[in-house]
C-alpha cells in the first residue's frame, strides 16, 4: 500500500461518504420532485423507482461477486466506473427533452446505479480496515448525515424559489467530485481468504434451506419489509404530503434536514446503547416508534406538526438500522453471516419496493391521508412481526436445547 496517514485517509473516506449522501439527496430524495416537473404522475413515479430498487438489488450482488473473483478490479476501479456512468447519464438528462420514456431510461439507470452503489461506498473503507488501517466507521458515515441535512435544506430552498431543473448539474458536479477525489485513494494488494471462500460456497445455498436454519428468520426479514414500506412511502411521497398540507419545497428541504439531523447523535452513540441495553430490546422500541411516528403524520394538520413527526427519526430509523446488522450478526453463525445480512438488504429494498409502488397507486387513485392510513398499517404489521421474531440469548438456548432433545 502507497504510504498514507490513518488520518488523510479518514479525511478523504469521509469525503466520499459526504459526497455520496449529498448525491444521494439530489437523485433520491428530491426525485418525486424533479420527475413532477417532468410532467410524471405519482403511480409512474412509483413504478419507476420500484423498478429501479429491483434492479438495483440484483446488480450489488452480481458487482460484488465479480469484484470478489476479478483479482485485478478493485472497488476503487468499480466505484469510478459507476460514477462515471452516471456523469454520462446525468449529461443525457440535461440535453433531451421531456420525453416520458427517456426520461424514464435515463432517471432509472441513474436511480439504479445511485443505490448500488451505496454497499460498495460503505466496503471501500473496510478494504482499508482489515489492511491494519485505524479509521472510525461511524464518524466517517456521520459526515454522510450531516452533508444530506445541510444539502436537504440548501436545495429546499432553491427549489421553491426557482425550477428543479438545476438538480441534474448538481449531482453532475458531485459525481464529478467523487470520481476525482476516488483518484487519491491508494491501492491495496487483495488477498483472498479461506473465510472468504467459505463465504463463497454458503451464498450457493438456496433461500428455503437458509432460513429453516435459524427459527423465526423469515418473520424477522418481513418485519423489515412491511417497517420500509412505512419508512419508503413517508420518504418518496414526502413532497405530496408538505404541498396537502399547504407546504412547498422549500419546507420539504427543512423536513428531510431534521430527519437526517436527529439520526446522528444516535447513530454516533449506537455503540454505548448496544453495550447497555441488547440490540433486540433496540429493534421492539424501534418499531414501537415507527407507530408512533406514523401516528404523528396522520394526526398532522400543519407543516409544523410533520417537522415534530420527524423528529421521531431518531427512535425509529436511526436505531433500527443499526441494530437490525447487530442482531443479525448476534444471531448467525460464523459462516452465515454475510450472507444474513445480504437478506436484510434485500428485504429492505424489496419493502421499499412495495412502498414506492403502493404509495404512487394510492395518491394517484385516492388521498393522501389514505396512504398514510397504510402506512400506519404497514408499520403495525412490521413491529408485531418484530416482537414475535426477535428472542433473548436465553431463549434461543431453551428452544435450540429442547429440539435437540
Amino acid at each position: 500500500m502507497n504510504k498514507i496517514t490513518a488520518k488523510s485517509l479518514t479525511i478523504k473516506y469521509a469525503g466520499v461518504q459526504g459526497i455520496y449522501w449529498m448525491v444521494f439527496c439530489t437523485i433520491n430524495s428530491f426525485a418525486a420532485v424533479s420527475l413532477l416537473a417532468r410532467n410524471f404522475n405519482n403511480q409512474q413515479i412509483g413504478w419507476l423507482l420500484a423498478l429501479s430498487g429491483v434492479i438495483s438489488a440484483v446488480l450489488q450482488p452480481t458487482i460484488g461477486s465479480f469484484a470478489d473473483r476479478a483479482a485485478k478490479v478493485t472497488l476503487k476501479m468499480i466505484i469510478s466506473v459507476i460514477s462515471f456512468v452516471n456523469i454520462v447519464l446525468l449529461v443525457g438528462l440535461v440535453v433531451t427533452d421531456d420525453n416520458l420514456v427517456i426520461t424514464s431510461i435515463l432517471y432509472g439507470g441513474i436511480v439504479t446505479l445511485t443505490f448500488t452503489l451505496q454497499p460498495l461506498v460503505n466496503s471501500l473503507i473496510f478494504e482499508y480496515i482489515n489492511n491494519g488501517m485505524k479509521i472510525s466507521f461511524g464518524m466517517t458515515r456521520g459526515i454522510g448525515s450531516i452533508s444530506f441535512a445541510v444539502l436537504s435544506f440548501i436545495l429546499g430552498q432553491l427549489i421553491n424559489q426557482h425550477s428543479p431543473s438545476f438538480l441534474p448539474f448538481v449531482s453532475i458536479g458531485l459525481y464529478s467530485g467523487l470520481l476525482l477525489l476516488m483518484q487519491t485513494f491508494p491501492i491495496i494488494d487483495e488477498h483472498k481468504t479461506s473465510h472468504q471462500s467459505a463465504d463463497k460456497k454458503v451464498v450457493t445455498e438456496s433461500f428455503w434451506v437458509f432460513v429453516k436454519k435459524y427459527d423465526r428468520f423469515l418473520p424477522f426479514l418481513l418485519a423489515l419489509v412491511f417497517v420500509f414500506i412505512f419508512h419508503t412511502v413517508i420518504n418518496t411521497y414526502l413532497v405530496q404530503i408538505m404541498v396537502h398540507l399547504g407546504g412547498n419545497e422549500g419546507d420539504l428541504g427543512l423536513s428531510l434536514t431534521i430527519a437526517a439531523a436527529v439520526e446522528l447523535p444516535v447513530m454516533l452513540a449506537f455503540g454505548y446503547l448496544v453495550s447497555k441495553v441488547s440490540n433486540g430490546t433496540l429493534l421492539k422500541v424501534a418499531g414501537c416508534f415507527y407507530i408512533v411516528r406514523s401516528v404523528l403524520f396522520i394526526m398532522a394538520t400543519t407543516v409544523a406538526m410533520v417537522n415534530f413527526a420527524q423528529l421521531f427519526q431518531a427512535l425509529s430509523f436511526a436505531i433500527f438500522t443499526p441494530a437490525s446488522v447487530y442482531y443479525v450478526n448476534q444471531l448467525m453463525r460464523a459462516e452465515d453471516k454475510i450472507k444474513g445480512q445480504t437478506f436484510i438488504v434485500g428485504a429492505t429494498t424489496l419493502g421499499s419496493v412495495f412502498g414506492n409502488l403502493v404509495g404512487g397507486w394510492l395518491l394517484e387513485q385516492f388521498t393522501v391521508d389514505d396512504m398514510l392510513l397504510v402506512g400506519l398499517a404497514a408499520a403495525v404489521i412490521g413491529c408485531l412481526l418484530l416482537f414475535y421474531s426477535i428472542r433473548t440469548k436465553e431463549q434461543r438456548r431453551v428452544e435450540e436445547a429442547s429440539s435437540a432433545s
